[in-house]
C-alpha cells in the first residue's frame, strides 16, 4: 500500500509539473479563430475492471493522469493526447496502462476534412506490452451550431500488437493487422458551464493467420462542469468490447473516472 501511495504522489507531482495539457476542448478547434495553443491537464480517480481473465474479474481503483495539447492553425489542427493510469485491487499488485496519441486534422474548417494519426499504447492489466497504430480517415461534419456539433470519421489503419501468453508470460504473440477505423463524435453545451462529449469507435479487420474477423467497439462519454475560467470538474465513463481477443481475456472492460482538470 505504501508503494502505491508513493507512486500516486509521484504521479501527481509529475502531472503538476506538466501543467499544460488534458482532454482538449475539441469544440473550440472548430471555431473560426486560429494560430493559438490550447491544452489541459487533469488527475482523476478511477474505477475499472481491467483484469486479464474472467476468473480474475476484479474491480480496481486507481489514479489516472491525462495531458492534452493542441495547436490550432489557420487551416490545420495538431493534437497530442496522453494518458497514464495506475490501479490496483486490495492486496493485489500495482498495474499501469498508458498511451500517447498524435493526430492532425487537415482543412479543419471544411465540411469534409482529413486526418492522419499515430498511437503507441500498453496495458499491463491485460497482458499487452505494445499496441502501435498508424492510419488516416476522412472527417465529415454532419451538423454544427453554437451549442452542438456532430462528426463522423471513416478510415483505415495499420495495427501492430504484442500480447503475453497467460500461461507463460515469456512467450509473446505478435500480430499485425490492417483494419477499418470509424467513429462518431457528438458535443452538446447545455450552458456556458456544462457540456457533454460523446464518442464511439468501431475498428475491425481480417486476421488471415487465425482465419477470423476481429472487431473492437469502444466509446466514451465525458461530462464537464466549468468551475472557473481555468478549472473544471469532469466525469467520464468509457467501455470497450472485443469479440475475438487475441488471447483469452475479458471481452468487455469499462472505466469510470472523476476528477479535476486545469485548462489554458
Amino acid at each position: 500500500m505504501k508503494s502505491f501511495l508513493l507512486s500516486v504522489g509521484i504521479l501527481v507531482l509529475s502531472t503538476a509539473t506538466y501543467a499544460q495539457i488534458l482532454k482538449v476542448n475539441k469544440g473550440s478547434i472548430d471555431s473560426d479563430s486560429s494560430g493559438y495553443l490550447m491544452g489541459s491537464t487533469s488527475v482523476d480517480f478511477n474505477l475499472n475492471n481491467k483484469s486479464a481473465t474472467a476468473e480474475q474479474s476484479i474491480t480496481y481503483t486507481g489514479l489516472e493522469a491525462d495531458a492534452d495539447l493542441a495547436f490550432i492553425g489557420k487551416q490545420h489542427a495538431h493534437i497530442l493526447i496522453n494518458q497514464l493510469n495506475y490501479f490496483k485491487s486490495t492486496g493485489g499488485p500495482l498495474i499501469s496502462t498508458g498511451y500517447a496519441h498524435f493526430r492532425t486534422n487537415f482543412l479543419r474548417k471544411k465540411l469534409l476534412s482529413y486526418e492522419l494519426f499515430t498511437q503507441i499504447q500498453y496495458d499491463g492489466g491485460r497482458k499487452m506490452p505494445l499496441r502501435y497504430l498508424l492510419g488516416g480517415n476522412t472527417r465529415l461534419r454532419l451538423a454544427s451550431s453554437a451549442h452542438s456539433s456532430l462528426f463522423v470519421g471513416i478510415g483505415v489503419m495499420y495495427e501492430k500488437e504484442n500480447w503475453k501468453m497467460l500461461t507463460d508470460e515469456t512467450q509473446i504473440i505478435y500480430k499485425n493487422l490492417l483494419k477499418s477505423t470509424n467513429y462518431i463524435s457528438y458535443k452538446q453545451a447545455f450552458n456556458e458551464h456544462v457540456n457533454i462529449n460523446v464518442m464511439a469507435y468501431y475498428q475491425g479487420g481480417y486476421d488471415g493467420e487465425a482465419d477470423v474477423f476481429r472487431s473492437r467497439i469502444s466509446g466514451e462519454a465525458v461530462l464537464n462542469v466549468k468551475l472557473t475560467n481555468l478549472l473544471a470538474f469532469n466525469t467520464s465513463f468509457s467501455a470497450q468490447y472485443e469479440d475475438q481477443p487475441i488471447i483469452p481475456i475479458n471481452k468487455l472492460v469499462y472505466s469510470l473516472t472523476n476528477g479535476f482538470k486545469f485548462s489554458f
